[in-house]
C-alpha cells in the first residue's frame, strides 16, 4: 500500500482550507497552487511534493460556455480500513464533513461558502482530494439528474431484462448517469432521487450499491444492523417478494417458499430455510452476481413491471440519516413509493405472517 506520513497529510490539508481559490476560474485555481509554492506543469498538472502523483487541473461546465476549474490530488493506495485514519485527520482540520455518499465508491463532503472540498476513496483503494466550485457540483448533478430520463431510449431491447441468472456481463443498460446510490450526515448531498427504469438498470445500480455501502462499512465501521431492500408488488402477495440483505460478512437474498416461487427457487439455487422462506448467500466481493440473481428471480416472479416497489430498512453505517436514494419506477409512472400500511413488509422475513397481515389493514396504494 501507497500511504503518506500523518503530518504532511494535516499539513496540505491547512493549505488548502488557506488557500483562496475566488471564482474556481483556471486561472484562480492556478494562482492558489503557485501561491502554496507548487509547481505549474503542462496538461494541467501540478508539482506537489510528496504526493504519488502531484495534482490535477481540469475544466467544469456550468452553464452555457461558462466554465470553472477544479483541483483533484490523489494521497495513497490503502486498504479500506485505513480510510478513517485520513478522515480522522481531515475532521481534525476542517471541522465535521457535510455529508456522506457513495455509488460504488465513498465520498465525503465539506461545503465551506461558494467551495466543496471532497475527500474520496475509491473501490480499489485510492485516497484522494477534490477542491472545485459549489456551482459547478450542482450543475453536474443537474446534468446527471436530466440526463437519466434519457436513458431508457438507449438500452439495448435485450439488455432490459436480465434472464441468465449466470451473465453477469456488463450490458448497455449499465450505462448510467448516477451521482450516488446512498447519502448520509447532517445535510443532504443534494435534493436528487434516482430513477430506475429496467430490470437492468436496477442490477447495475444494485452492483453499485451493494459494492459501496459494503465499502463505506470497512472504510467507516459498520453500523447497528445490516442494510435491508425489500421487493414486493403493490398487491401485498406473498408469492412476490424478495429481501435483499447486506451485512459486513455477505450478501444475502431472502423469498417466500410458496407453491408459485418453489420451482424458482430450486432453479436459482435457494437453500430452504425451514421455516417457509428459502435463501441463497454470497460474499460481499460478488455484488454483481447478487444483484443478477436478484433481478432474475423478481422477473421469473413477475415484478418486472410497474408493479414493483422497493423500500429499505436498517442501519448499515454508523452515521446518521442514512438513506438510499433510489427509486424504482419501470413503467415511468412517477413515484410509487408505498403507503405505510407496506411497512409490514418490512419486517424480518421470519415474521411470515407479515404480507397476509398488511392486506389485512386494507390500505390504500398510493
Amino acid at each position: 500500500m501507497d500511504t503518506v506520513p500523518d503530518a504532511w497529510f494535516a499539513e496540505l490539508l491547512t493549505r488548502l482550507r488557506a488557500s483562496d481559490f475566488r471564482t474556481f476560474t483556471r486561472l484562480d485555481v492556478e494562482q492558489a497552487c503557485a501561491t502554496v509554492g507548487w509547481t505549474l506543469e503542462g496538461g494541467g498538472r501540478v508539482s506537489i511534493p510528496g504526493t504519488p502523483s502531484g495534482g490535477q487541473i481540469a475544466d467544469d461546465p456550468i452553464s452555457g460556455g461558462e466554465r470553472c476549474a477544479h483541483l483533484s490530488i490523489v494521497i495513497a493506495t490503502i486498504e479500506p480500513e485505513q480510510f478513517r485514519r485520513y478522515l480522522e485527520s481531515t475532521v481534525a482540520t476542517w471541522g465535521a464533513p457535510t455529508w456522506l455518499c457513495g455509488l460504488s465508491d465513498l465520498d465525503v463532503g465539506w461545503v465551506d461558502g461558494d467551495a466543496l472540498r471532497t475527500l474520496a476513496l475509491s473501490g480499489r483503494g485510492r485516497v484522494s482530494l477534490r477542491i472545485e466550485s459549489l456551482d459547478a457540483d450542482a450543475h453536474r448533478r443537474w446534468r446527471n439528474w436530466t440526463t437519466q430520463y434519457r436513458y431508457p431510449a438507449l438500452v439495448d431491447e435485450d439488455d432490459r431484462v436480465p434472464t441468465d441468472e449466470h451473465d453477469i456481463a456488463d450490458t448497455s443498460a449499465d450505462e448510467y448517469a448516477v451521482g450516488y446510490t446512498w447519502s448520509a450526515g447532517s445535510t443532504r448531498r443534494g435534493s436528487e432521487i434516482w430513477s430506475v427504469y429496467t430490470l437492468g438498470h436496477l442490477r447495475g445500480l444494485l452492483t453499485d450499491l451493494l459494492a459501496g455501502v459494503h465499502l463505506a462499512i470497512r472504510a467507516l465501521g459498520p453500523g447497528p444492523e445490516p442494510l435491508v431492500l425489500h421487493f414486493f408488488d403493490r398487491d401485498k402477495t406473498p408469492d412476490r417478494y424478495a429481501q435483499l440483505e447486506l451485512s459486513p460478512t455477505e450478501i444475502r437474498l431472502r423469498a417466500f417458499t410458496t407453491a408459485t416461487t418453489r420451482p424458482h427457487l430450486d432453479r436459482l439455487g435457494f437453500v430452504d430455510c425451514g421455516d417457509g422462506s428459502a435463501t441463497r448467500m454470497w460474499p460481499t466481493d460478488q455484488p454483481r452476481a447478487a444483484a443478477t440473481v436478484t433481478v432474475v428471480f423478481l422477473h421469473r416472479v413477475g415484478l418486472g413491471s410497474e408493479n414493483l416497489t422497493m423500500t429499505e430498512s436498517g442501519n448499515p453505517l454508523p452515521l446518521d440519516h442514512f438513506s438510499v436514494d433510489l427509486q424504482v419506477d419501470l413503467a415511468g409512472e412517477g413515484s410509487l413509493a408505498p403507503s405505510a400500511v407496506l411497512e409490514s413488509f418490512e419486517r424480518p422475513l421470519g415474521v411470515h405472517s407479515a404480507p397476509a397481515e398488511a392486506a389485512d389493514q386494507g390500505g390504500e396504494d398510493e
